[in-house]
């Protein structure tokens, strides 16, 4: 590692370190925390040319300004290392830097700023974990190619949170550790509030796209998503108050699940979605193929639904059931269009001015758990059980 005299002398302010020449030179760790202690505690700016930086183990220990060459700036590491860890940093700026191997790329705890025009590769873990955030964002990032995890962004306990995770580029994110879904997911919020994860593209993931595991008020819009092995946006567990909209998903195993009111899972929102080729997957909980499920107090609403293997719209599991609208959705080309809830102890599902067009199987069915309880009611003549009220719903052939 070489400093020019020039930067030396250049107080606090801004230093220039220079990268090693080739990637298989020696650990430069020493030298880019020195460089980044004395730009932090001179509130400056570090700016790292275009290199391959061996390192593992770095810190940044409050305010700081890290800029990188977009593409050129490598922090390389070994497995079993973090790259860069972050903590009770209020102001900290990433920009222009490709984190490279170990086990996490970059970790961050009670900080805030943002991380934002940098790539995420060949991470063990994951590529970003964010825990107990403060005014974060983490937008315009190429992840790929992951082992565990995309983007998490996690707080200990059930608070408000507020990152923003936006414009990014997720992809080839694997499940390496295995387990039923805590792994594989592009992007992950865990018990962090008032996340907004919005306008990203995210493919080919083992498990979920996006997974909320209960996170409140969290709002996940505008999505492009496709090639998930199970659901595409999952949202469970314990949550309140979650808005699913606009998003995109094709060619997935499940489209969107709200799940988990036997955890307190409830309150939600998922209109203007468009779901299409729905195939089915092999974990559990996802054998079936379905457009959009949901359990409790949620409002089902002009959304697209186009080739979903099993049923378009699924409205409760067994006596998990209670206050659920499925209105003004179009459903085509799947083999039952909505599915209801009629075991003893659900509650109501309004159903209404919905188009449900070529249903292999039957429009409208009534189902306790797996079996189905009604003829198709769909048609004029159907007895409709108590649970489910229909309104000016329009059935094709």
């Amino acid at each position: 590692m070489n400093f020019s005299r020039r930067s030396l002398l250049s107080a606090a302010t801004v230093l220039t370190i220079t990268p090693a020449a080739a990637s298989g030179a020696a650990d430069q760790t020493r030298e880019l925390q020195s460089a980044i202690d004395g730009a932090a505690a001179g509130d400056g700016v570090l700016r790292l040319p275009a290199g391959v930086y061996p390192v593992s183990g770095l810190r940044i220990p409050s305010s700081l300004q890290l800029e990188g060459v977009s593409g050129h700036t490598v922090l390389s590491a070994k497995p079993g290392t973090t790259i860069l860890t972050i903590e009770n940093a209020k102001h900290v700026n990433i920009s222009g830097i490709t984190f490279e191997g170990g086990d996490n790329g970059l970790v961050l705890r009670n900080s805030g700023g943002r991380i934002c025009g940098n790539e995420f590769r060949q991470q063990e873990k994951a590529a970003l974990h964010a825990l107990d955030s403060k005014g974060l964002e983490i937008s315009g990032n190429h992840v790929h190619d992951i082992g565990n995890n995309g983007i998490q962004v996690w707080t200990s306990e059930k608070a408000e949170d507020g990152t923003l995770v936006t414009n990014n580029r997720v992809e080839r994110v694997a499940a390496r550790d295995g387990g039923s879904g805590q792994n594989g997911n592009g992007i992950n919020v865990y018990k962090a509030g008032h996340v907004l994860v919005s306008n990203n593209r995210v493919t080919d993931c083992a498990y979920s796209a996006i997974r909320n595991n209960s996170g409140s008020s969290c709002v996940i819009s505008g999505n492009s998503i496709s090639r998930t092995f199970e659901v595409a946006i999952y949202v469970e567990f314990g949550f309140e108050g979650v808005v699913v909209c606009n998003n995109a998903i094709d060619d997935v195993a499940f489209g969107i699940s709200i799940t988990n009111f036997n955890e307190g899972g409830r309150l939600a929102v998922c209109n203007n979605n468009m779901v299409r080729n729905i195939h089915g997957g092999t974990t559990e909980g996802v054998k079936s193929a379905g457009g959009i499920y949901a359990e409790a107090d949620t409002l089902i609403a002009n959304n697209v639904i186009d080739s979903a293997r099993d049923f378009g719209i699924g409205m409760g599991w067994g006596p998990y059931c209670r206050n659920l609208s499925a209105q003004g959705n179009l459903i085509q080309n799947c083999a039952t269009g909505i599915t209801a809830s009629v075991t003893a102890g659900a509650g109501q599902s309004y159903i209404a001015h919905n188009i449900i067009a070529t249903a292999k199987t039957a429009a409208i069915v009534g189902m306790d758990h797996l079996d189905v309880k009604t003829e198709d009611l769909g048609r004029a003549e159907a007895k409709v059980p108590d649970q489910i009220l229909l309104a000016g719903n329009i059935i094709r052939a």
